[in-house]
């Protein structure tokens, strides 16, 4: 099964491992042999892509078990939809757009709702390491982002699903807007508002 396949793929690398080493011009004849059933080329598919995928979903659902979870629904319909895929933006794009939209609609049910505002933020679920310094310098980082967290998950879906693909590969406005099915002005506008809501957040002087 294709979800039993992406669960053994998420289990055995690491979130910070980055795919490569595949031409470009390699990924459209994955695609079409992917297309024709080819399991391999799919499976080769999925570990080129994960690492942006996860990272993505991460930044909006900020809990592990979440973002793995997500992350398998993310490629389990790219596996039942590719045949509809006709290459018109980049299969990177589409994987996102696919990401952000079943990231949001798992913020949005109200039985997630209600468990994530009782379930503690975990912070070494991140994509990168924290740098360790002093016992004091390790404290106050590791507080700072507990407090970013919570701030994070304050903000309205939509402005997180633009500060997440920003801080993602290739995160241009144009990248953006493509993947949101957005005006370029409203990127904008939200990447503003979020950023400065974060700010005064994190800052304590949120209203």
């Amino acid at each position: 099964m294709v979800f039993a396949a992406v669960r053994g793929i998420l289990r055995a690398m690491a979130v910070s491992t980055r795919a490569g080493g595949t031409p470009p011009d390699d990924e459209d004849a994955l695609v079409r042999k992917a297309r024709d059933g080819d399991r391999p080329a799919f499976d080769r598919l999925v570990a080129l892509h994960l690492p942006q995928v996860w990272a993505t979903v991460w930044r909006l659902l900020r809990h592990r078990e979440d973002t793995e979870d997500v992350v398998q629904e993310v490629f389990v319909t790219a596996h039942r939809s590719l045949s509809g895929f006709r290459g018109d933006a980049k299969l990177s794009t589409w994987l996102h757009r696919i990401a952000v939209t079943r990231a949001l609609n798992h913020l949005e049910r109200a039985e997630e709702k209600r468990r994530r505002a009782s379930d503690p933020i975990d912070p070494e679920a991140a994509d990168g390491p924290v740098a360790i310094g002093t016992p004091l310098s390790a404290l106050e980082s590791k507080e700072l982002m507990r407090r970013l967290a919570d701030c994070l998950e304050q903000l309205p879906a939509a402005w997180r699903a633009v500060l997440a693909l920003r801080e993602s590969e290739d995160g241009s406005y144009e990248r953006i807007a493509e993947t949101l099915h957005v005006e370029l002005g409203t990127v904008r506008s939200r990447l503003a508002r979020a950023r400065t809501s974060l700010k005064d957040c994190v800052e304590g002087r949120a209203a």
